[in-house]
């Protein structure tokens, strides 16, 4: 039976920044790229007769959201072009690519017409690969608890490539469809959740693909984890958890990728924001400790403050340290509602977000903190607002929140043009 490789999430465009120079790539998108033709090489290695590729390879966003410029983008296709064409050049069968909640469907189009027959860009449609029957579904994913109409499952077939997410104690795709899908087809294989597992959900025939490549959206990865309070001469260490599936017939193995950087994840669980700073100096001055600390990426998840800010201020005295991404957490414990109204004397804005902030259960409080980082600003609120600030602020202000409530960037764009009128008039 035909052998073939399952590749996944590798999100190598959302490493791309905004920077003057049109020949410069951001650090973090050249290691990306190194790991990318490291890991082709390695793939090629495996000898497959086709690649899968099943979602979130590319990006058409960056990780805030925003559009990622034409300008950037092509600072990255040649490197990435030259690696599908030798993949492809390897393979009898050549390339296959479902779309992802961050490719962009003219990307995958596009090379499609540069790789020629030897690249498929396909949705919602069966093909059949050497003696291999797959049936490729177009994401539906959704933020929050979603469904899919059962007249859009696929009927039934051998082999299913999807991307969506798997309720793993956190709002996805309903269970029910997954249960479903697994009764239609004998191998089910998702790609968003970035983990390598067999038998989610109870169900022995779907997998969950890991992500190839580290990238921006990491998803609680990791190689090194130092936990503060804790043993920081001993921090826990793992295998390699990025990497790709190799389907051989009935024979099914994940192909571990050990990448060129180490993942770190820096976990500091503080009563209060003091704590919170003495843990980040002890963990870095750990860090610094190390012969690779340039050659870390780390993910900090901090319990104990409120603000973002309080980390990133102390994050930002290692400037050999690269800190990818900075989460804060909330305790478990009830929440109180401040009550806001009547209030008998005037308050600080820093006061107010304070108030606010902790009145809210996670992750209302994270959507809370961009509007006061964005919206509600002193700058904002003190300057009288002309029409156009006031539009730009709505605009992006509804772009902040649609996607914490589940709503599309099109429904979006849809209202605006529709108020957009009585704006003008106002």
């Amino acid at each position: 039976m035909s052998r073939i490789a399952i590749l996944s999430d590798a999100h190598l465009l959302i490493q791309a920044e905004r920077f003057r120079d049109e020949n410069y790539r951001s650090p973090r998108g050249e290691i990306s790229l190194k790991n990318f033709s490291q890991v082709i090489r390695q793939v090629i290695a495996e000898e497959p007769e086709a690649v899968i590729l099943a979602g979130d390879m590319f990006d058409e966003r960056e990780k805030g959201g925003e559009w990622i410029a034409d300008s950037e983008a092509a600072k990255y296709w040649p490197t990435i072009r030259n690696e599908l064409k030798r993949l492809t050049e390897c393979t009898k069968y050549g390339i296959y690519a479902l779309r992802g909640n961050h490719d962009s469907a003219p990307v995958l189009k596009e090379l499609q017409d540069y790789l020629g027959d030897r690249f498929c860009f396909v949705r919602d449609e069966d093909k059949e690969i050497g003696d291999q029957h797959l049936y490729f579904m177009e994401t539906r994913y959704r933020q929050g608890t979603y469904r899919i109409p059962e007249e859009d499952l696929p009927r039934e077939g051998e082999l299913l490539i999807m991307h969506e997410t798997i309720p793993w104690g956190m709002p996805g795709l309903e269970e029910k469809v997954f249960q479903e899908l697994g009764k239609r087809f004998s191998l089910l294989f998702n790609g968003h959740m970035h983990h390598y597992a067999q038998g989610p959900l109870d169900i022995p025939h779907l997998y969950s693909l890991p992500a190839l490549i580290p990238s921006q959206e990491l998803k609680n990865n990791f190689t090194i984890k130092y936990q503060w309070p804790g043993d920081l001469d001993h921090p826990e260490v793992k295998n390699s958890p990025f990497g790709y599936l190799i389907l051989d017939g009935h024979e099914i193995s994940f192909q571990r990728y050990t990448p060129i950087q180490n993942i770190v994840n820096v976990r500091i669980e503080g009563k209060t924001p003091r704590d919170v700073v003495a843990g980040i100096n002890e963990v870095y001055s750990r860090l610094m400790e190390r012969e690779d600390r340039d050659n870390l990426w780390i993910w900090v998840s901090a319990q104990g403050v409120t603000f973002k800010d309080t980390v990133q201020k102390e994050t930002n005295k290692y400037s050999e340290i690269n800190t990818m991404n900075i989460e804060i957490k909330a305790r478990k414990e009830p929440t109180t509602h401040a009550e806001l109204k009547g209030l008998e004397k005037m308050i600080s804005l820093s006061d107010l977000e304070a108030k606010v902030l902790t009145s809210l259960p996670w992750p209302d409080r994270d959507l809370a903190q961009k509007l006061f980082e964005e919206i509600f600003t002193a700058d904002n609120l003190s300057r009288r607002a002309d029409s156009n600030l006031g539009r730009s602020l709505f605009q992006r202000l509804l772009e902040l929140s649609a996607p914490h409530y589940g709503v599309s960037p099109e429904h979006v764009i849809d209202f605006l043009k529709t108020v957009d009128p009585l704006w003008k008039r106002r």
